[in-house]
This record gives C-alpha cells, sequence and structure tokens, in this order.
C-alpha cells in the first residue's frame, strides 16, 4: 500500500503540472518541420529540449540531447548511466554521488525493464560510441568519458535494429552516445566544479574551428577528485579527449576521435540484509583504518588507465550512396584489489590485474533508391582479450599490518572473445507508413582457456609467472566454443495525423556469460570430487536469446508529446547463478527461461514559454516462467518471482523554470520496493529522492566571454537513507549485498564559453 501511496503523490504532482493550460504559440516564433511523404509534422523536443522522441521510428527508442545531458548537473557528466536514468524503465542506481568512487561488484547497478544488459557476467557495457562498443568491464572502461564532449545519447530498449547495438551483448538494450563534433568557429569552455566532500572537478574544451585546410578539431582535458562521503579513502579521475575532422574534396570524410583515461580509487563497503534491514545504524558503515584488518579500506582499492582511438571514414560514391568505414581500438590497464571471505570462511585480499585489448571494424555501405527506401548492408567484427573471463587473481594474507603473499587462485593464458557480424538493414516509406527490417547473422567464439597449476610460483608479474608455469590443469582447461545465431528485427510505424503516429516492433537480442569459470576455480574441489570438469559445463553453455515485442504511441505538438509503450519479451537460455545441493556448489547455467512485459509512459510539456516539463513511468515485470531444479531433483520454486534489483514500479520526473537569467530545476525520483534474492525473503524498501539544481546563465555578445553559466546543484535535498545497490545476480537465493545511497550533497559549478 505504501508503494501506491508513494506512486500517487509522485504522479499527482506531476500530472498538476500537465494539466497547465498550454498557451498559444506566438505566430512569430519558429518551427522546427519534419517532411514525411504525404505528411508534414511539426515538433520541437528532439533538437531543443531535454529527450527527443522520434516521431517515426519503428522501434522504441529515446534520444537525449545535449541540454538533457547536461540537466542534471555535475553528478551526470562521468557517467553514462547517470546522464539517462529519468529515461522509463531506466533503473540506475549509484553509492557515489558523483560516479567517480567504484564499488566492490565491478560495476554500479544498471537495468533495461528490470533486465541486466551486460547480461550478468558478460565481458561488455551496454554504452556504445559512434555505434561501435569503446569500452567494457571488468575494467577501468565503464565510465572513461566527459559528457560534455557529446551532442546526444541514444537510447534503444526492447529489439535493436540490425545496424545498431554491435558487442558481446544487446540482450536488454544499447545505448549510443553521438561526439560533438569540432565547432565551426574558434572557441574554448573552462568549467569548474566544487562541492562536497572535497569534490573538485575542472573541465576544458578547445576547438579549434574550421581552419583554411578544412581542418577541424578539438582537445578536451578534465580533472577531478573527491573523498568518499562515508569511511576513508578517495577517488581520482583525469580524462582528455580529442577529436580531427578533415576533408577531402566533396566526397571524402576523415574523422579520428582519441580518449585517454586514469582513475583510482578506493571502493565503498556493502553491508549484508542484516545490516540494511537496521540501515539507521549501519548508514555510515564502511572500511576500517587499521591496516591489521583484512578490511582495511587501503587494502580494497582499483587502479585501471584506459585509451582508445576511432576513425570515422565516409566516402560518397554517389549524391545517394556512401560508404563508411570505423577501425577502432581501446586498451584497459590495471588492477582490482579488494577483500574476499573465501568459501571456507577465512578472508584474503584478492588481486586481479588486467591488461587487455579490443579492437575491431565496421564497414557499412548505404543506399538511397528512389527516394523511398535506405538500404544498408555491412559486416561488424570484434575481436577482446580476456577478462572476461579472468586470466590471473593472486591471493594475499594480513600480517603485522602489510600484506604477505599466500598463493596464486587463478593463472591461464591469454585469449580473447570474437565476434564476426554480417547484417542488412532497410527502411522504406510510402504514404503515411515507415516499414524497417534487417537481420544480423551472429558469429560468436568464447575464449579458449588453459588453466595451470601455480604450485611454487611466487609474488611475480603474470607474465613471469606464465613463463615459470610448467603444469597444466586439464579439468579446468577448455577449448573455444563457437554459437551461431540469426537475428531478424522487423518494425512498422504509421502517421494517423500529423500529431498523432504509433508503431510495432519486433527484435531478437542475445547476450553471453563467462561467468562460470571464476565460479568453477573457486569451488574446484568439489566438481573433482564429482568427476566434473570445466569442459563438462563449458560444453552446456549456450547463448541468451530474447524475443522483443513492442506497441506504442507518439503524440506530438509544438508544445506537448506523450509516448505509451506496452512490451513483452521472452528470453531463453538465460544464464542464472545456480546452486546444486548435491555438489554443494553455486555455478552460473544457461538454462532457464524467463519473461518481461509492461508499460511505459513519456511525456514533455512547454505549457509557458519559461516552463519545460519531462515526467517519465514504467511498470516492469522481468521473472523466471519456471522452477529451478538441481542435479539432485530438488526443486526451488522461482516460477512467477521477480529477479533480484528489478523494481516494479518507476516514477521520475524533472521541470525547469525559467525566471529571468536564472533557471530553478526540481528533479524527483521514486523507485518501488525490491528484493535481494530471488526467493523475495530479502525485501529493501521503495525510496524518494528529491534533487534541486538553480542556474543563472548570461550571454555577454560584445565581450570575448560568449557565455557564464553559474549553478547550485543540491542531491538528496531532504537526506533520505536507502539502499541505492543490489549487488547480486538475477538468480540468488542468498549471499546478496547491499550498498546505501549518498546522503544530501552540493555542488557549484561555474562555466564559461570564450
Amino acid at each position: 500500500m505504501k508503494s501506491f501511496t508513494c506512486i500517487g503523490s509522485v504522479l499527482f504532482v506531476l500530472l498538476t503540472l500537465f494539466l497547465t493550460p498550454v498557451n498559444a504559440q506566438d505566430e512569430n516564433e519558429e518551427k522546427d518541420v519534419v517532411t514525411l511523404p504525404e505528411v508534414v509534422v511539426q515538433g520541437r523536443f528532439e533538437r531543443e529540449e531535454f529527450v527527443g522522441p522520434l516521431f517515426t521510428e519503428t522501434n522504441t527508442k529515446t534520444k537525449i540531447t545535449e541540454k538533457g545531458i547536461g540537466a542534471l548537473g555535475p553528478t551526470s557528466m562521468m557517467s553514462v548511466p547517470k546522464a539517462i536514468n529519468l529515461i522509463p524503465s531506466v533503473h540506475q542506481q549509484s553509492v557515489d554521488p558523483l560516479g567517480l568512487a567504484d564499488i566492490s561488484n565491478y560495476h554500479e547497478s544498471f537495468r533495461f525493464r528490470g533486465i541486466e544488459p551486460t547480461g550478468g557476467g558478460n565481458p561488455s557495457t551496454p554504452v556504445n560510441m559512434e555505434n561501435v562498443p569503446m569500452s567494457a568491464r571488468p575494467g577501468g572502461g565503464a565510465n572513461i568519458y566527459d559528457m560534455e564532449n557529446f551532442s546526444s545519447i541514444s537510447i534503444y530498449k526492447g529489439g535493436v535494429p540490425a545496424e545498431k547495438g554491435f558487442g558481446l551483448t544487446n540482450i536488454g538494450g544499447k545505448i549510443d552516445m553521438e561526439v560533438k563534433r569540432p565547432e565551426e568557429d574558434f572557441g574554448f569552455n573552462l568549467k569548474q566544479t566544487l562541492g562536497s566532500h572535497d569534490a573538485r572537478r575542472t573541465f576544458l574544451r578547445l576547438d579549434s574551428g574550421i581552419l583554411p585546410s578544412q581542418t577541424a578539431g578539438f582537445l578536451s582535458y578534465s580533472n577531478t577528485a573527491a573523498d568518499k562521503w562515508k569511511g576513508e579513502g578517495d577517488s581520482k579521475r583525469q580524462n582528455a579527449m580529442l577529436g580531427l575532422r578533415q576533408m577531402f574534396g566533396d566526397r571524402l570524410k576523415f574523422e579520428f576521435f582519441s580518449s585517454y583515461n586514469k582513475t583510482e580509487a578506493n571502493p565503498y563497503r556493502p553491508l549484508d540484509f542484516e545490516q540494511a534491514s537496521s540501515l539507521g545504524e549501519n548508514y555510515d558503515s564502511d572500511f576500517s583504518d587499521n591496516r591489521s584488518d583484512y578490511f582495511y579500506y587501503g587494502y580494497n582499492k582499483n587502479k585501471f588507465e584506459d585509451h582508445n582511438i576511432l576513425a570515422n571514414i565516409e566516402y560518397a560514391v554517389t549524391e545517394n550512396s556512401k560508404i563508411t568505414l570505423k577501425p577502432f581500438y581501446w586498451n584497459d590497464k590495471g588492477y582490482y584489489q579488494e577483500t574476499i571471505t573465501m568459501k571456507n570462511g577465512q578472508n584474503r585480499i584478492r588481486r586481479w590485474d588486467i591488461d587487455h585489448d579490443l579492437n575491431g571494424v565496421q564497414a557499412e555501405y548505404s543506399v538511397k533508391l528512389l527516394n523511398a527506401l535506405d538500404f544498408d548492408i555491412g559486416y561488424f567484427y570484434l575481436e577482446q582479450e580476456r577478462p572476461g573471463p579472468p586470466t590471473s587473481w593472486k591471493l594475499y594474507t594480513v600480517s603485522d599490518g602489510r600484506l604477505v603473499f599466500d598463493k596464486w587462485q587463478i593463472l591461464s593464458n591469454s585469449s580473447h572473445n570474437r565476434q564476426k557480424t554480417p547484417f542488412v538493414s532497410g527502411k522504406y516509406a510510402i504514404g503515411r507508413f515507415q516499414f524497417e527490417a534487417g537481420m544480423k547473422y551472429l558469429n560468436y567464439s568464447m575464449p579458449s582457456i588453459t588453466t595451470y597449476n601455480t604450485q611454487g610460483i611466487p609474488d611475480v608479474s603474470y607474465e613471469s609467472a606464465l613463463g615459470m608455469a610448467t603444469t597444466i590443469e586439464a579439468s579446468a582447461s577448455v577449448q573455444s566454443k563457437d554459437f551461431h545465431e540469426i537475428l531478424p528485427n522487423a518494425g512498422v510505424s504509421y502517421v494517423l495525423t500529423d500529431s498523432l503516429s504509433c508503431y510495432f516492433s519486433y527484435g531478437r537480442n542475445y547476450g553471453m556469460s563467462v561467468a562460470l569459470y571464476p565460479y568453477f576455480i573457486s569451488q574446484k574441489s568439489a566438481f573433482d570430487a564429482k568427476g566434473i570438469t570445466l569442459q563438462d559445463l563449458w560444453d552446456n553453455q549456450e547463448l541468451e536469446i530474447a524475443d522483443n515485442f513492442d506497441f506504442g504511441f507518439r503524440y506530438i505538438t509544438d508544445k506537448l508529446y506523450i509516448v505509451p509503450t506496452i512490451y513483452y519479451a521472452k528470453h531463453k537460455n538465460k544464464t542464472a547463478i545456480y546452486y546444486d545441493a548435491s555438489l554443494d556448489a553455486t555455478f552460473p547455467a544457461a538454462i532457464f527461461d524467463a519473461d518481461a512485459y509492461g508499460f511505459e509512459l513519456e511525456a514533455g510539456a512547454m505549457p509557458l514559454q519559461n516552463l519545460s516539463i519531462y515526467a517519465s513511468f514504467s511498470y516492469n515485470r522481468f521473472y523466471f516462467s519456471q522452477d529451478i531444479s538441481n542435479k539432485a531433483g530438488e526443486t526451488i520454486s522461482v516460477d512467477g518471482n521477480q529477479v533480484p534489483d528489478a523494481p516494479e514500479f518507476l516514477v521520475k520526473g524533472m521541470v525547469s523554470y525559467r525566471l529571468g537569467d536564472f533557471s530553478f530545476s526540481p528533479v524527483v525520483r521514486y523507485c518501488s520496493s525490491r528484493y535481494g534474492d530471488i526467493l523475495q525473503e530479502e525485501k529493501i524498501d521503495d525510496a524518494v529522492v528529491f534533487d534541486f539544481d538553480v542556474t543563472y546563465s548570461k550571454a555577454f555578445p560584445q565581450t570575448p566571454i560568449k557565455k557564464m553559466d553559474i549553478s547550485l546543484s543540491l542531491n538528496n535535498i531532504f537526506d533520505k537513507e536507502y539502499i541505492s545497490i543490489i549487488n547480486t545476480a538475477d538468480y540468488q537465493t542468498l549471499g546478496s549485498s547491499y550498498h546505501t545511497g549518498a546522503p544530501f550533497t552540493m555542488y557549484a559549478t561555474v562555466s564559461l564559453s570564450f
């Protein structure tokens, strides 16, 4: 009952705002006009406001504008999930107000429609840049971009078009960022942020303008640091990005982008469910400052250095056709160091060294035929070095306040995940209809793994340890495994009136978990006792496949848009953490069926010239559609239970009101109750969190300073104590951990544009 009361309160406030009388548009006000076959659609939201619903799209896609990216203030400028968390059915939670610090589970909570988009063990993130995967997890590659360098973020939920969503998974959807190109004129932007817990961030961007050689470029740099809001430790981040554009005549365009990111962070310590149930007593609980304690904050840290490059080469073959080539490369190097509790109850400090590459290319030929058919054919190739799964783990004990090497827990060869994907896609418009269809052919190769006996190998580098290894652990080694899958998509949209359209879409998405290997190594003795090898379990791995169906309407005028959507998805071969009592072992298995369905409502309005409103509501059900049985025949009743960390209701809203040179922007987010386990025995209460931002903007047309913005951002203004992140898998009967959300924080930002 409490959940429905909170939902009703938030919806009442938002609906009251929407029902404010809408003023007629000024006859002299400029309109954006989008011309379709036989139809003219007028709307302003895509270009000018926070979010852009796309009137004739045949899939569930939302586009966040540059204004929308910055609307949530400095807390969204280093984290893509934070920048999109007002979108319906996007569940993003954080333990750190800036998104700068890390947690012990290597990534913060993020779900599309209740679905974890990395599949709970896939070595990737749901974020692409310019339609190619330029980041990954585990490692330092999750938040390696400054959002000031991007002009828009597109979010695909449900089925993803064949020419989009490349990478090692797109099971829950995909995010694609568009780089903010070099400006036509010379410019310089300086931004400085100061805030709670000694937070400070400096951002600089220099645009060259278009030079006589038809060259244009930009260079940005940021430096960010903050203390943790609880416990000891801090986080530091440096970031740089370069962009170049060169035209060769009228037909050939060459673009080059490169990013560098370096982070050091002390993560936050999670709570168990008993502690989370007494939140007031444990809200500030964290790692200790005692060097003799296994949970000393200095033993829990990570450090990563990342750099990547992407080229975009476009050649116009004719006026209506072009060839695009996008080669890309990314390197991630660093380590995680964390306290773990082993199966026998003993604590150890584990160091996970990571040094891996990702590279590939996307090639595409696009042509427009008869002014109505857009046709694309192409090929995508990706090669990603492990992890995941991990190549090495080292364990340490704590003695007299220092770390003492214990043993190698994992030592295996370096190998690669590989993906080869030809694709074809077409869009056809006739009258009020627009059709889209496409297909990917996915050829995915899981890496081979050679595991070595580490007896007698000392605390040396990974490369040196490989040179010292002499024997192979055959039971813990596997051959590569190939998967082949056809991934179709289709959709249709129909323009009912100049302001109203509807659409239906279907798409098949995929995901793959590589989490089996570390689970096997950690419990190897249990599997050996039963004569079960890693290859036995590896051969049973399957691609997770999701068939997605979406149906929605888009009502868009120059002052208002409303976008309702209903969806259904059928998942098979879902990977989930599986406890086998006959083995006394826990491991992931791709053998489960699950269903998802829900309703989304997204709306924006400009009832007054100086007032903008955005609101979203979503109801998401994602649940296993079968009970789970282990090898001993014991059944765990989970049929119909919502997966962990997947709230059924999300309500979010933002209002921006301009008064002279000031704008005032309150934000509200409601998350319904969730569970930390599939048996629904560990319940986490719902929560409402309020933020507020006030910004002063002033242009100076006759001075070198083009524009000045001064803002004050207040987060969690009522200092709500709540659980933000649940560290869990989609199927987990026990052992989940919990993180508290950040308390009230305040940030002041000054931005100068020259």
